[in-house]
Order: structure tokens, then sequence, then C-alpha cells
């Protein structure tokens, strides 16, 4: 079942609509849910601890375990389990808002502001008690101001409670982050090793460079939540890390003192030494040759 607006969605949980473009809608008193349902705009779902929770929402050994945050993006079909709650009633609250509720206010930054809403089902968030009470507590917030009804103010007010409690979410995932230090710095050192292996192979003279979808198939997760973990941990993206894991491969390259700059540059895949050159400044504050010239000194030494 697909629902496009809020006020459908409104309807089919049986929850009148207050505003057109937002609405919180309490599970415990919701019955059925099909298991096919698709959203026409942004959702977060908010469940509450019981003792059964969906192992499909990806809680690891290192994870709190007082509730969990879905965040389902527009116009993808929800998986069913999120809705388990190992009784007959689901249970947590529902946030539904279209993305033009915010403009001006987040126009054109909602894709790259707030990228755990394209993170999969098993990378949802795990909450601590303190964190669910919080998102709990700007949810009814949100309620609130959705049942003070219409004025001038009515649209900036809704919208700015909106980016709180995303901005709380991203605050968390960061904390989840840093609880998954280990278990993602093992990630990292995997990427670390096939980078090199893909740059002393010689395939990014005909192969384009490893991307973070790339990296997510090979690890099992969704790119943009490899693109935040590799950022949080490096404090790089997946583009801007390859790209420094490219110029110091060049650099040893270059030590060597038997290639020269264009052929170290068409071997890490540049189309001209001219790029190569440029982004070799940009990052190491220094030019290839003066990497050659300091070779050559140090083998006349």
């Amino acid at each position: 079942m697909i629902l496009e607006t809020v006020s459908q969605c409104n309807d089919f949980f049986s929850v009148r609509t207050l505003n057109p473009l937002a609405s919180v809608i309490r599970l415990p008193a919701v019955k059925d849910i099909p298991g096919q349902l698709q959203f026409g705009f942004n959702a977060l779902l908010v469940r509450g601890r019981t003792d059964f929770q969906p192992t499909c929402l990806g809680r690891k050994e290192c994870d709190f375990s007082d509730g969990a945050l879905v965040a389902l993006q527009p116009n993808v079909q929800v998986d069913p389990c999120i809705w388990e709650s190992g009784k007959e009633k689901a249970d947590g609250l529902l946030l539904c808002f279209h993305n033009r509720l915010f403009n001006p206010c987040l126009k054109g930054k909602m894709s790259t502001r707030y990228s755990f809403f394209r993170y999969g089902i098993d990378e949802s968030l795990q909450l601590s008690l303190r964190e669910r009470i919080t998102l709990e507590k700007e949810i009814d917030d949100i309620e609130n101001e959705l049942c003070w009804g219409f004025d001038e103010f009515s649209c900036t007010i809704l919208a700015e409670r909106i980016r709180l409690l995303l901005d709380y979410v991203s605050r968390f995932h960061k904390r989840q982050f840093i609880l998954r230090h280990d278990r993602n710095q093992k990630l990292v050192n995997r990427a670390d090793q096939w980078i090199e292996d893909f740059f002393r192979s010689g395939k990014a003279r005909y192969v384009p460079l490893p991307t973070a979808r790339d990296f997510a198939g090979m690890f099992g997760c969704t790119s943009d939540y490899f693109n935040d973990l590799l950022k949080h941990e490096t404090g790089k993206c997946t583009e801007d890390y390859v790209n420094s894991k490219r110029i110091s491969f060049a650099v040893v390259q270059l030590r060597k003192g038997d290639r020269d700059i264009k052929d170290v540059a068409a071997d890490l895949g540049f189309p001209t030494d001219q790029v190569f050159c440029s982004l070799f400044r940009k990052l190491r504050g220094e030019s290839p040759e003066d990497i050659l010239s300091k070779s050559g000194a140090e083998f006349l030494n």
C-alpha cells in the first residue's frame, strides 16, 4: 500500500489531520499494520524498550538497548519487521513530515545534512534511556505545536522543532559510531588493505577508483552508512580518503627514483599529469618534482 501524503497516512491510521505536512501517530493505538507499506514522505519511528526487538534493526553487542529509532526515506518500501513488537499491537511514536515543510529552512539540505534517512533498516539507531526520553519529548513538543493551530508562525516553529529533533538524531548516531569504534576500525583497516591492493595491482589505469558503494558492497552496509562511518573514523569522506591514499602511494613510487611523473600519474588513474600535480600539491603542500629532487639528493649523498 502506498501512502503518498500525510493526510492519507492519518486516514489509514485513523488519526485526525492537524496539519497536511506533518503528523504524530502513537502506534499503541494502532491494531493492524499491513506488511507492505510505502510512504511518500519522510518518517521517523521511535520504538520504546520491550523484551522483544526485531533482529532486523541491527543491534550490536556494544549498543544500548533502551529503544531504537528507524529513519524512513520517501518512496521506499518499508520493511514490515520494524512494526514487530512480540505482541498484538505495534509500539512507539511515528513522526511523518514532508520535506517542503522546511522551505526555506532546509531547502536542498535534507539529503546531505541528514544522511541517516538513507541508512538500511539494520543500521537503525540504538537508543539509551536518556536519548529515547529526549526524542519522545521533542516529538511531544512537535505534537503540541500541531495542536496549536495555524498562524503566521506555525510553519517556522514546526520546521525548527523537527530540525531540532533531527539534529538530536544526528548527535546520537555520532555517539553510536563512538561506541562501535573498535568494530568500525576493523572495517577501515580492511578498506585500507583493499585500497593498497588496488593501487599496487595497477588497476587504477583502467578501472574507476573505489567508491563508497564499492566498500558498502564489500562490507554489507549502505554507501551512506559507510561514508559516515569513514568520516567519523578518519575525518574524510570516501572520495577524499581514497585520494589521500592515492597520493601517499604516489609518494612511495616517486621516492624510488626510477619512474617519471607522467608514468606514476597514469598508473594511478589520472587523466593527465597536470591533474595529478594539482591534487598532489593540494594534499601535500609540495609538488611531485620536489619529491623527485629530494630522492635524487638522497641518492647522491
